[in-house]
């Protein structure tokens, strides 16, 4: 029960938080941050609340981001079933920004957490394969590529590599590109513009390939920073341009279909291991029923929202419907992450062929 009152009270004031996936405007409550994280900490592995497995989850995001959405109607839908587990539930960064949600399940902490993908590329490339630009652009083509063999051997490395299990991948919107400069119609907009980036390797090169000055500025500087022209713009999710407020501190946005923001439900891995087949089967069942729960109920009415307030307040939009130009920019790039690695190239190779 804590966590559906939490989830409510998250809920009711969604519409004034400024925070979103890999770091955000508004940060935890400061008052109670210190003691949530301390609680988390009593309870590393699994203990039980009225028999059953009590489960503390955080999330990076605001909870009117798709993926974090969907969380929370997985969780609804674990213990409406007569279930073993309990979950207590803290989003909106209540536990802190994805690095930290990721270095506390990491350490065992905190047992789930769901977080930008890309997080996890501080501490392995494999992420890289969900990053290259162009490779996925569109929805139908993600959903089978994320639940194919080829993406289950990325996760089931990074669990074997990290301690980290990966139980689904969510997406919370494709990236597109949003500046205060220009309207972006051909590679030569790009040129010059100060971009903040997610920080991943293979986004700082293709952006640099474009001619951009790419950025790693935290996600919760980027308001101000776009604000006070410390950047220029952004390469950014529609959902995420909503639910920030983006829409209030920029003046041209271009859809042109990057990659998709992978957001994924994590869990320690011995923790998990240590449970029984029957709540295992659980956990995996739901959340991978979570998949459907974003496509199909939230993706789409987000991404509309989006729209909406970017018409509002006056963002120009364009839409740029052929994208040869970009991908021969970034080709090189897309060759060398391609490459680094057996388990990257399986996967690009395969989502190649899907037509």
């Amino acid at each position: 029960m804590k966590k559906r009152i939490m989830s409510i009270a998250l809920v009711a004031v969604l519409a004034v938080g400024l925070t979103a996936c890999g770091g955000g405007e508004t940060a935890s409550t400061p008052d109670t941050k210190e003691e949530t994280t301390a609680a988390v900490s009593d309870t590393v592995s699994g203990g039980e609340a009225g028999g059953k497995v009590a489960i503390k989850m955080a999330t990076g995001g605001q909870d009117t981001l798709p993926s974090y959405a969907a969380v929370i109607d997985v969780i609804a839908d674990i213990e409406a079933a007569d279930s073993n587990v309990a979950f207590e539930y803290y989003g909106a960064r209540q536990l802190g920004d994805d690095d930290a949600i990721l270095q506390q399940v990491m350490s065992g902490t905190l047992q789930m957490g769901g977080l930008g993908a890309s997080t996890l590329s501080t501490y392995t490339n494999l992420m890289d394969a969900f990053t290259i630009p162009f490779l996925i652009s569109d929805y139908d083509i993600e959903r089978e590529a994320m639940k194919s063999e080829e993406a289950q051997a990325i996760f089931d490395k990074i669990e074997e590599d990290l301690g980290v299990k990966v139980l689904a991948s969510y997406d919370s919107g494709m990236r597109h590109l949003a500046n205060n400069t220009r309207p972006i119609t051909s590679v030569e907009d790009m040129k010059g513009l100060k971009m903040r980036v997610v920080p991943t390797d293979s986004l700082i090169d293709s952006f640099t390939a474009m001619g951009a000055n790419p950025s790693t500025m935290n996600y919760g500087e980027i308001y101000t920073g776009l604000q006070n022209k410390i950047i220029d713009g952004e390469e950014i999710n529609i959902t995420s341009i909503y639910s920030e407020k983006h829409y209030e501190v920029l003046k041209y946005f271009t859809e042109i279909g990057l990659y998709p923001f992978e957001t994924v439900i994590v869990c320690n891995a011995d923790w998990f291991n240590s449970l029984s087949p029957e709540v295992q089967q659980e956990l995996e069942e739901g959340f991978t029923k979570g998949y459907d729960y974003v496509f199909d109920k939230y993706l789409k009415d987000a991404e509309a929202k989006g729209y909406e307030a970017m018409e509002n307040a006056g963002v120009e939009v364009n839409k740029i419907e052929d994208v040869t130009e970009f991908k021969a920019a970034v080709s090189d790039v897309v060759e060398q992450y391609k490459n680094q690695d057996p388990l990257i190239k399986a996967f690009v190779e395969m989502v190649e062929g899907i037509e």
